[in-house]
């Protein structure tokens, strides 16, 4: 194995399916009891926040396994699965793999994902089938960088000290509706961008993308409350890491509020 330090970079792309359209004078009725397993559909699933969460979602939480980086395992790593009607994921397999703990890091990412928006057909939820490519690739580091210097992708990422339904709860439990976007019926995600330091202080929190109407305030305030994180690591070195989390206002939901998905 070269003795270079190396890093990995978990990026996806979604595979698009082309639509197909019904004649405007057929009629088609899903029964309730439909359990047929769908490829296209009028209104494709969708991961909660698009691609752009979907993102997210996998690179923060894909960890490349230590065995397999050290053997110089690398490429992408097919996962097929089905969107429920619930939104809920279902038949996880690996479609193509690449190795047998990168395929199970890729199939355990999956089954962990949060509830889609499923898919539709003539208006009614269906089962829909997708598939994923999860891509584990290496880049080699001629040497370390500056103590200063901020990371994207490192060999182990930060983590929320009781991971990621710690998080969940800690920003369910903190966030608060604010009145304005209540009266103006503001509703959405307010992407938040922060940076977790060496000691796992969150610092550089900035609003990447708000919704206005005192959410994003109320979203910086909280992310300014969290705890410190466990940081992330580089070359056997903790180091300074960019991340982002989402935090969902939603009016239309009963009961209490998840403000990540």
């Amino acid at each position: 194995m070269n003795s270079l330090k190396t890093i990995f970079l978990v990026s996806l792309s979604l595979f698009c399916l082309a639509s197909t359209q019904a004649s405007q004078t057929a009629v088609f009725v899903v029964p309730d009891n439909d359990t047929t397993i769908y490829t296209v559909v009028d209104e494709m699933p969708q991961f909660p926040g698009g691609d752009s969460a979907m993102v997210a979602y996998i690179t923060n939480n894909v960890h490349y396994p230590q065995t397999e980086k050290e053997k110089g395992i690398q490429g992408k790593v097919f996962v097929g699965f089905v969107v429920e009607k619930d939104g809920s994921i279902s038949n996880v397999e690996i479609k193509r793999g690449i190795g047998e703990e990168c395929d199970a890091e890729a199939v355990r990412v999956v089954k962990d994902m949060p509830a889609w928006i499923p898919g539709k057909r003539n208006g009614e939820p269906v089962r829909v089938s997708s598939m994923l490519p999860i891509n584990y690739k290496i880049i080699e580091q001629p040497q370390a960088p500056a103590d200063t210097a901020k990371w994207v992708f490192v060999e182990r990422m930060p983590a929320f000290p009781d991971g990621e339904e710690g998080l969940l709860d800690f920003i369910g439990t903190n966030v608060r509706y604010p009145e304005e976007a209540i009266k103006q019926g503001i509703s959405g995600k307010v992407f938040v961008g922060f940076v977790v330091e060496p000691d796992g202080s969150v610092s550089n929190i900035k609003v990447l993308r708000g919704i206005g109407g005192g959410c994003d305030e109320e979203a910086v305030r909280v992310v300014k409350m969290m705890p410190n994180w466990i940081p992330g690591e580089a070359f056997g070195k903790k180091v300074r890491v960019s991340y982002m989390i989402p935090i969902n206002f939603r009016l239309t939901l009963p009961g209490p509020q998840d403000y990540r998905r």
